[in-house]
């Protein structure tokens, strides 16, 4: 299974899922003009309603930075998804979005899944400690940031239905058109991500 094997950056830290943050945009996500309308909500904060401005920023960047890889039909899709779902397809995005969060996901999360064996901190700190000899930058990152990146990957894919702090698990009542519109859209590689086998 390969994606995306661009330079590894730290975004991921700013925000988890953000399942109640992009329902709330439902009708920006819709709309014709993304660009020009989330730009709108930055400043006049009606949808999100995120309190300081610094915080509403941060999460807006990440919103804008999935949606560029969000299929063209996919919003029309995920807003006819149940709660389960959506969680799902916006594990989706952020496996497309982040190549980090991809590599934690291929190279430790399914191979564990495959084996029958559980998943903790240790697991996400040795990957990151063999990322840190192979890219400088990587490297570079303090131990606060690497911190808050495996916290951060367990909490996204806790929240996705896929681990439950310590186990991995396969998403149950998960309608089969749902998994459909991933092989359709050629994006296989998503089932296999939820342990779904091919």
């Amino acid at each position: 299974m390969t994606l995306n094997k661009k330079k590894y950056d730290a975004n991921f830290t700013a925000a988890g899922l953000l399942y109640s943050e992009f329902i709330a945009i439902k009708d920006i996500l819709l709309c014709d003009s993304f660009e020009e309308t989330i730009k709108l909500e930055a400043k006049e904060n009606k949808l999100l309603q995120i309190p300081t401005q610094a915080a509403r920023k941060r999460i807006i960047l990440e919103i804008r930075r999935r949606q560029k890889y969000a299929p063209s039909d996919f919003w029309n899709n995920f807003f006819e998804w149940d709660e389960k779902e959506q969680k799902l397809g916006l594990l989706f995005l952020c496996l497309k979005t982040y190549p980090l969060m991809f590599d934690f996901h291929v190279e430790i999360t399914l191979k564990k899944y495959n084996i029958g064996s559980s998943l903790d901190a240790y697991d996400i700190t040795m990957r990151l400690d063999e990322l840190s000899t192979q890219y400088e930058n990587v490297a570079t990152w303090t131990d606060r940031t690497k911190s808050d990146l495996n916290s951060k990957y367990r909490k996204v894919i806790k929240e996705a239905g896929l681990y439950d702090g310590k186990n991995l698990t396969k998403p149950a009542n998960i309608h089969t058109e749902f998994w459909s519109y991933f092989s359709n859209i050629s994006e296989t590689w998503f089932l296999e991500a939820c342990f779904q086998k091919r």
